[in-house]
């Protein structure tokens, strides 16, 4: 049975809170008698695009646990179907809601309006042992979902050099820059936020270097500036640097299938992960470039082949002795609160 209709509205509203990458969602419901669909709306970009098919699922498997974890304190029992439709292959998966719920709701379910990306410099100090544990078992509730701390040396310099590496690619290749820049508005400004795209304030770019930092947009501009170096020195600013200081490096890890179901999946276990970081007061900071590139189709200005391979290596060392594939690195640790959190359109977008 299908909640009532101020229920259904906060339960989908849940799902619209769920991160995303470039805090863009590519996604609609469709809302019939007794089931919503969720349908896709950019899968004619995934063919050329895997990194952009595994990021948009992994939003996909973000928005799914939003739901499910509204619907629970809302009362309610969902059911999530992920089979393919050969008919509609833009069907991502359909939610029905079957019964009442009987079990107790899930406190990560308070962190889901609250939970954002903090890409301030964390302080150096670390967190408590039980606090780890803890996010490690919320993203564990998810099957085929794993989870590891990259505090050792053995796993942190990867970590570190992949970082680097994959953030200098981001400033080095024409399409990875046009990516890159093309997901920020500058036109609103560094003191506003807006519901769509990256708002240039949650970037957290020093005052003295917003100007440079505008002007580095235009590719002719950047690609100059790379003759001196600039594509190295921002890759330490905007990888190495937040990394290295920041107490705490993680990697998630799903399954190894073919089927987006594990992207889902993964996103699902981040997500739970994601929120249960801002339920213990932490920031926390997704570094998708490195997993991203790893999958990317190198060439024609995306990722380098050499790089790939890089970056490929690196996260195999990361991912030690562990039979999930790498999904996603993230930093994590105290900070601040940022200086502009991005928000997002209302519901009524995102029904079809």
């Amino acid at each position: 049975m299908r909640p009532d209709h101020a229920s259904l509205r906060e339960i989908l509203t849940a799902g619209i809170q769920a991160p995303s990458a470039e805090n863009r969602h590519y996604f609609r419901y469709i809302v019939a008698a007794d089931r919503v669909r969720l349908v896709a709306t950019d899968q004619a970009a995934w063919a050329a695009l895997p990194h952009r098919r595994a990021l948009t699922h992994m939003a996909f498997g973000a928005v799914i646990e939003n739901i499910a974890l509204k619907s629970l304190e809302s009362g309610h029992l969902v059911e999530v179907d992920l089979r393919a439709d050969s008919e509609a292959p833009e069907l991502i998966a359909t939610l029905r809601w079957s019964s009442a719920a009987t079990s107790a709701p899930d406190p990560l379910s308070r962190s889901i309006s609250t939970r954002h990306t903090n890409r301030r410099l964390y302080s150096r100090d670390k967190v408590d042992t039980a606090t780890l544990h803890q996010l490690r078992e919320a993203a564990l509730k998810i099957e085929g979902v794993d989870l590891r701390w990259l505090d050792e040396p053995a796993l942190r310099n990867p970590a570190l050099k992949a970082v680097r590496l994959a953030e200098t690619e981001r400033f080095r290749r024409a399409a990875l820059h046009a990516e890159l820049f093309g997901a920020v508005r500058f036109d609103v400004g560094w003191h506003r936020t807006v519901d769509e795209w990256l708002p240039p304030a949650a970037l957290e770019v020093e005052p003295p270097a917003r100007a440079v930092f505008a002007m580095l947009r235009n590719w002719r501009v950047m690609r100059v500036a790379n003759v001196f170096g600039a594509h190295q020195a921002l890759g330490v600013r905007a990888g190495l640097l937040p990394c290295a200081t920041a107490p705490h490096l993680g990697l998630v890890l799903a399954a190894a299938t073919a089927d987006r179901t594990s992207d889902i999946d993964a996103g699902r276990g981040f997500q739970r992960l994601w929120l249960a970081a801002d339920k213990a007061g932490l920031a926390l900071q997704p570094m998708a470039a490195s997993t991203a590139l790893a999958i990317q189709t190198p060439g024609n200005g995306w990722v380098a082949a050499d790089t790939q391979a890089r970056l490929q290596a690196l996260l195999q060392a990361m991912r030690g002795d562990s039979r999930g594939v790498p999904r996603m690195l993230f930093r994590l640790g105290h900070a601040d609160a940022p200086s502009e959190v991005a928000s997002r359109k209302s519901l009524d977008f995102y029904l079809a």
